[in-house]
């Protein structure tokens, strides 16, 4: 795995300092991930519907609308977790629902409690050894003393430089909160995962979900995060987020949401990420809840 995030590379957690590559469209042109007319129906519910995007290589799509719009089974579906009612899907060039095995084993899953759940019952370093030895193959051990340290060091690698970025806006702004929730926000291996701060686990979330060099990184329901700045801080990590390695490919990025507007707090012009070199963002918008299906009397 090599985590590259504003401005520091992280290969198996150990920093070097190459900048961010921009993110680029492959070779032949083709999108990461394409769906036309994606629809997903139980009984006579209709969870999403008719739904048509493309997603460039390296970029980061958002999926945002009120809940009960279908953001989270859409990220599961593109990420080969749930087979849709009707439609097409095709992820890295693989044709779903026949190809969900490969596309999983390319796509990794983070903040989806079901999918991949945080055990909040086990310390951060029983929690990230369980979640190595399950990404692994299963004839070789994945889980060594080291590569645990250093899944821990860079999750909390990734939170100082979140920090002193938010910190350096705080200081042209002349405020002080945007940077208050990442001060302490540092994970420690004796304590309980549920213990941890937020964005600590948010952090962690997201490095495990790297540890298998995936094309593609699925974030959901960025909401979780409770505070404006937490969420900016969650912004900033997916926009800068990188990767090389693997197939080659810049990593792409799904994210869910219900409210974007920190989002576009960062995007703007004037802060401080600016400076490094952003994946592009497409968003759509799954806007008001899908229509019930009529009612036979």
């Amino acid at each position: 795995m090599v985590l590259n995030t504003l401005g520091i590379e992280m290969k198996d957690a150990v920093i070097t300092s190459p900048p961010v590559p921009p993110a680029e469209l492959p070779a032949d042109g083709a999108p990461a991930i394409s769906v036309e007319g994606l629809t997903l129906r139980a009984g006579k519910r209709t969870i999403f519907e008719d739904v048509t995007f493309d997603v460039p290589a390296g970029a980061l799509a958002v999926l945002a609308g009120p809940s009960g719009t279908g953001k989270s089974p859409l990220a599961l579906a593109v990420a080969g977790r749930l087979t849709p009612t009707a439609g097409r899907a095709t992820v890295l060039g693989l044709a779903l629902p026949r190809n969900a095995g490969a596309v999983r084993r390319r796509v990794g899953v983070t903040g989806n409690a079901t999918v991949t759940p945080l055990d909040e019952t086990l310390t951060v370093r029983h929690h990230v050894v369980e979640a190595l030895e399950l990404s692994g193959p299963w004839w070789k051990p994945s889980a060594s003393r080291g590569r645990v340290d250093r899944t821990i060091t860079a999750a909390n690698d990734l939170l100082g430089v979140l920090e002193d970025v938010f910190r350096a806006v705080d200081a042209d702004a002349a405020r002080g909160d945007a940077a208050v929730p990442l001060v302490r926000a540092r994970l420690h291996r004796s304590e309980l995962v549920r213990d941890a701060a937020p964005a600590a686990r948010f952090a962690l979330g997201l490095v495990l979900a790297l540890a298998s060099d995936p094309d593609i990184l699925v974030v959901d329901d960025v909401d979780q995060l409770r505070t404006v700045p937490e969420r900016r801080a969650a912004w900033a990590a997916l926009l800068t987020l990188g990767r090389t390695g693997g197939h080659g490919k810049p990593l792409t990025v799904v994210a869910t949401c219900q409210d974007r507007r920190e989002l576009d707090d960062v995007l703007d012009a004037g802060h401080h990420l600016g400076a490094l070199p952003l994946r592009p963002v497409t968003v759509h918008d799954l806007g008001a809840l899908p229509a019930p299906a009529p009612e036979i009397r």
